[in-house]
């Protein structure tokens, strides 16, 4: 992928380092309260929690996707930012947090896209909607791409995709050596129903810990203020542990490729953690691949950009919400081949 194709932020918009996120020590857990709130009923009966804030009479709606054991408070930043500018949605994804789990069947890729369609159509009916998914929640934008691609450019008008993937999430390492990687693989879907048949007998603590350890490693490459990283712990917390155990085997054979098609029409924003080992950076080039108009972001940051890096995931969403709200030539023009 040549270097031209990136537009590297080196420190949030000034490059100076960095961001002093908002606040949320207190705010961005399952005990936040803002907006209104309304549960919309999924095609097959599981109750999704959804939030709504920002000006009512807004032109455009932006409806954010949470990934994988989080919930939607790790869009606190976001939707502080933007609630004064246009409608901003938040859900927490099915078997997560406030929101139902559905049968064991339902543990699936194209069903979290049939989620997010439903509650555009019963929570924003109608104008322009920027969907914004991070990590599995831009997978979640793909399977409705996938399996409605006429709603993209007539009722969506814009997408951001932050540091996930269109498929081969099988093949990363999580920064191990490839020898250590191919030993680990196999033993991960046993340690996940171990964990998620019932955290409390194998001690509380002891998940806990684990949760701060990958936090650490994971999360964040940069130093970020222990109110963020608590409030990352809170986050992921919140989401019961069988989510790992339920959705890792649907993720890792997800391939959404074809389903970027349905995008190239459309303002399109990738973003990436220049340090993510959960979605490396490579992915989000792949997907940059096969939408040579869209602009590629790469932040000095983890895999929860939106958290370590607010000021610059802001900065480029703010870019995304002005073009769609007046319309101009292609997003980033490029020529370089892929």
């Amino acid at each position: 992928m040549p270097t031209d194709r990136h537009e590297a932020w080196d420190g949030e918009a000034t490059g100076r380092g960095p961001a002093a996120p908002t606040p949320v020590g207190s705010a961005a857990g399952p005990e936040r309260a803002t907006g209104t709130s309304r549960i919309v009923v999924a095609d097959d009966g599981v109750e999704l929690y959804v939030t709504v804030d920002g000006r009512a009479d807004a032109e455009t709606t932006m409806v954010f996707c949470h990934g994988l054991s989080s919930c939607l408070e790790c869009w606190e930043n976001q939707r502080t930012a933007f609630a004064g500018r246009a409608r901003v949605v938040t859900y927490d994804q099915r078997g997560h947090n406030r929101s139902g789990q559905g049968s064991p069947g339902s543990v699936t890729v194209a069903q979290l896209g049939r989620d997010l369609r439903r509650i555009l159509d019963e929570v924003v009916p109608a104008g322009p909607v920027i969907l914004v998914g991070h990590s599995m929640g831009g997978m979640t934008i793909m399977a409705l791409a996938q399996a409605h691609p006429e709603l993209f450019g007539r009722r969506v008008a814009g997408v951001a995709l932050l540091a996930t993937s269109a498929g081969g999430l099988a093949g990363v390492t999580l920064g191990l050596p490839a020898y250590g990687a191919r030993l680990l693989r196999p033993l991960v879907p046993a340690l996940l129903r171990l964990l998620g048949d019932d955290p409390a007998r194998h001690g509380r603590h002891a998940v806990d810990e684990i949760v701060h350890l990958l936090v650490r490693h994971y999360s964040f490459t940069s130093q970020v203020p222990s109110s963020v990283r608590e409030a990352a712990v809170r986050v992921i917390c919140s989401a019961p542990a069988q989510v790992f155990r339920d959705f890792y085997p649907a993720l890792m054979a997800y391939d959404g490729f074809a389903a970027l098609a349905a995008l190239r029409e459309i303002p399109t924003l990738i973003m990436a953690g220049r340090d993510d080992l959960v979605t490396p950076v490579g992915h989000s080039e792949a997907i940059a691949c096969a939408l040579p108009s869209a602009r590629l972001v790469v932040l000095p940051s983890g895999h929860n950009l939106m958290l370590e890096r607010p000021l610059g995931v802001n900065a480029a969403l703010g870019r995304l919400l002005r073009l769609v709200t007046r319309p101009q030539p292609a997003l980033r023009e490029v020529s370089a081949a892929c």
